[in-house]
């Protein structure tokens, strides 16, 4: 049987796994995000839509999912206005 201290570990190397994965899928929607906003700039279309705001966060059930992608989505508008 493992200590808890091995198993504290094990777990903690579980999330260090599940981090670098989130971090690349997160790599990859930002650059996703940047082609999208070239689109809506040269088709001068607003950066910011709330309907489709609604569409994403309502694709999750739970409060702590909701707050994340609520945040991915403010990082999203955040970097559309910076060079």
């Amino acid at each position: 049987m493992l200590s808890s201290t091995k198993k504290l570990k094990k777990l903690r190397q579980k999330i260090d796994k599940t981090d670098q994965k989130i971090a690349k899928l997160l790599r990859q929607r930002k650059k996703t995000v940047q082609q999208i906003q070239k689109l809506k700039l040269k088709n001068k279309l607003p950066v910011s839509d709330k309907t489709r705001e609604k569409e994403i966060l309502d694709k999750f059930k739970t409060q702590y999912e909701q707050s994340i992608f609520k945040e991915i989505i403010r990082q999203s508008k955040k970097q559309s206005h910076t060079p």
